[in-house]
């Protein structure tokens, strides 16, 4: 199938009621709006056309973001949302290494990131597995952490293995419960509190 000028896989598009792509796999590496596009790989647009969703194929800027290949998400107006730094970058005065994700907001300002710890250790009083990237706020309080041991949060406790998504306040918004024993890898998180809808 080809909309636009690009080659699509057709049997798990979909489609916007114009006839536009919503959502669609690339039968090859493309660019698409100056965005090197990984083939075999999900593209998500906006109903205005633009991307939501891509994967790249190869080190590209967003904006003045220098980006990691692989899954990016951006904003309405093309600025980036989320993507893992193909290069250290500050924010406002807010250091992130290569590696991690970040989460911008419509005006590219830092809204969190994750950090990847080497050891079980404690992130903004809070004892952290490493199992688990730690996702923070830009002035470094935790947004979303896995306890490596039980912890007190606003004055209830959470077991080992909490994953907790906090309010920059501190306070708990939910919580799941991980299992840290099993020996099972699990999948990381490109998000930690701000989630990207996909309708």
């Amino acid at each position: 199938m080809v909309v636009g000028g690009v080659e699509y896989l057709d049997e798990d598009a979909e489609l916007f009621p114009d006839g536009s792509v919503h959502d669609a796999t690339l039968a090859r590496d493309t660019e698409i709006q100056g965005l090197p596009c990984a083939g075999n790989r999900s593209v998500v647009y906006f109903p205005n056309g633009r991307l939501r969703l891509a994967w790249l194929s190869r080190p590209a800027t967003v904006g003045a973001v220098p980006c990691a290949p692989g899954i990016v998400y951006l904003h309405e107006n093309g600025g980036l949302l989320n993507a893992k730094l193909a290069i250290p970058r500050e924010f406002s005065g807010v250091a992130v290494r290569a590696g991690e994700r970040v989460t911008l907001d419509r005006e590219g300002r830092l809204l969190e990131h994750s950090l990847s710890l080497e050891a079980d250790e404690s992130v903004g009083g809070l004892p952290c597995s490493a199992a688990f990237p730690a996702w923070l706020y830009p002035d470094g309080r935790p947004s979303l952490v896995v306890l490596a041991s039980p912890a007190v949060v606003a004055g209830r406790e959470y077991p080992r293995g909490a994953e907790l998504f906090l309010e920059e306040d501190g306070q708990v918004l939910q919580w799941h419960q991980a299992d840290l024993d099993s020996g099972r890898r699990y999948k990381g998180r490109v998000f930690g509190v701000y989630e990207a809808s996909f309708e």
